[in-house]
């Protein structure tokens, strides 16, 4: 059986909800699964001395904010950038770290909907409620999704993510992972879907 892609991101990085919406699609078409590795951007920057995108001097931030939405159209994909940008996903990430362990072949329907729902929001997805009514929707528990929040057991799961991530080398997201080769950006499908195909390049 050949080796999962990993998919490494956090739920407000836009380029990883561009990512997001195609990266199991296409490793299915080499016989692939995904892992989906949620982390939290927040704290491995403060690991790596990094910011967020729109947080660095303008010259550098006027034009992310311009390449989020080129990149999303180019992709076919709505996109508005949320406003407050970014937000913490604490929530976000331990549900889906439930999701992967309870409930592992709707993982990926829960990170396209939500990362989709944040990017065409408004729509809170780090909010206990709102979550509960995403999960329902999907026909999964939502009543669980409190408690999952509150756990030591999915707190402490999400810690090691993120510490696993950092020794991983890990400074950005969406982080593709494949055959122990590393891919940085949605800009690098292409280059993911030849290795894929090839084995390298």
């Amino acid at each position: 059986m050949k080796a999962p892609v990993e998919y490494w991101f956090d739920f407000v990085s836009p380029y990883a909800y561009i990512a997001s919406q195609s990266i199991e699609a296409l490793a299915a078409r080499y016989e692939r699964e995904v892992v989906w590795q949620p982390v939290l951007l927040g704290a491995v920057f403060k690991v790596t001395g990094s910011s967020p995108l729109t947080m660095r001097p303008p010259v550098m931030s006027d034009y992310f904010r311009h390449d989020f939405v080129r990149s999303a159209r180019y992709a076919g994909l709505p996109f508005v950038l949320p406003e407050p940008f970014p937000i913490n996903t604490q929530n976000t990430a331990r549900v889906c770290l439930w999701l992967r362990q309870t409930a592992p072949q709707r993982c990926g329907d829960f990170v396209r909907g939500v990362s989709r729902a944040y990017f065409t929001g408004p729509a809170a997805i780090n909010d206990i409620a709102w979550l509960s009514g995403f999960v329902d929707q999907m026909g999964l528990d939502g009543s669980a999704v409190a408690a999952v929040c509150a756990a030591d057991e999915w707190k402490d799961a999400l810690k090691q993510q993120c510490e696993q991530a950092v020794a991983q080398g890990i400074f950005g997201a969406p982080w593709i992972r494949v055959d122990g080769e590393s891919f940085w950006g949605n800009d690098r499908l292409p280059q993911v879907e030849k290795w894929l195909a090839e084995g390298s390049f």
